[in-house]
């Protein structure tokens, strides 16, 4: 069995609110990467890619979506619209102290009111590194609630993204055994880091450069070395589309066990 022909859930995807994706058709056109985050058009393709449900990441980033309960919202409204195809993380802004007291708050709502089933933390966008003594009441609200937490994991560009070093989030998983966290993007090219101490991670993102760098072979041994048991599949959308995930994964040599 291929790769499209699989049914798959996709556990990285993004899609803005229509007013926010228009502001990227109006100065980068309607084929740019996130024009395409547009709720129709990933429907159509979930359809063609047999993806049977994808779930929704934030970004904790006001300018590519809103505040935290408001993209909350906006979230669980889709969630409600397609409650068979469609699952939602929890939003999260930086704010200054008041992070320390709102965070929780609007977690709880999030999962309780809205139906959410996770959080999403991007500490590159929130300026906060993971291990930041901040997110320890909103992660001890989540280790409550029983829900997963995904952290962006994909130091690049350095100097900008290196605060979200897998190596970070290593402490904070120590320090909350009991919450389920996932790794996004396989910790970049700190890969090792994530296989050593990190839990769960998915293959959102990198998995092209991955091949481009290590080859596709190597790349399938460092999938391999996670084992299949800690990979998530995910691909990022819009940043990643799914011909090319489809078309890398195939030349890779998976058992049907492993797929």
């Amino acid at each position: 069995m291929d790769w499209k022909s699989l049914h798959k859930i996709d556990a990285h995807v993004h899609i803005l609110p229509e007013e926010k994706r228009q502001g990227f058709v109006q100065y980068q056109g309607e084929e740019s990467t996130w024009a395409k985050a547009e709720l129709s058009r990933y429907i159509g393709l979930m359809d063609e890619y047999n993806v049977v449900t994808a779930i929704l990441q934030p970004t904790n980033d006001f300018h590519m979506y809103y505040t935290a309960r408001e993209t909350n919202e906006y979230l669980a409204e889709i969630v409600h619209r397609y409650p068979n195809r469609f699952v939602a993380f929890a939003d999260l802004n930086a704010n200054g102290a008041y992070v320390l007291d709102e965070a929780p708050y609007e977690l709880e709502y999030a999962v309780k009111e809205l139906g959410l089933h996770g959080l999403k933390i991007h500490p590159s966008n929130l300026c906060m590194d993971p291990d930041d003594l901040r997110f320890i009441p909103v992660l001890r609200k989540a280790a409550e609630l029983n829900i997963p937490v995904m952290y962006h994991s994909n130091p690049c560009m350095t100097g900008f993204h290196e605060n979200c070093a897998p190596g970070k989030l290593n402490r904070m998983i120590k320090v909350f055994p009991d919450i389920q966290f996932i790794t996004a993007h396989m910790g970049g090219m700190k890969y090792l880091d994530a296989w050593s101490g990190c839990t769960w991670v998915d293959i959102s993102f990198v998995l092209p450069e991955f091949v481009e760098f290590f080859g596709v072979e190597q790349t399938r041994r460092i999938l391999c070395m996670f084992g299949a048991e800690r990979l998530i599949f995910g691909t990022d959308y819009p940043t990643r589309d799914y011909e090319l995930y489809c078309s890398l994964l195939d030349q890779m040599d998976f058992s049907a066990e492993e797929r």
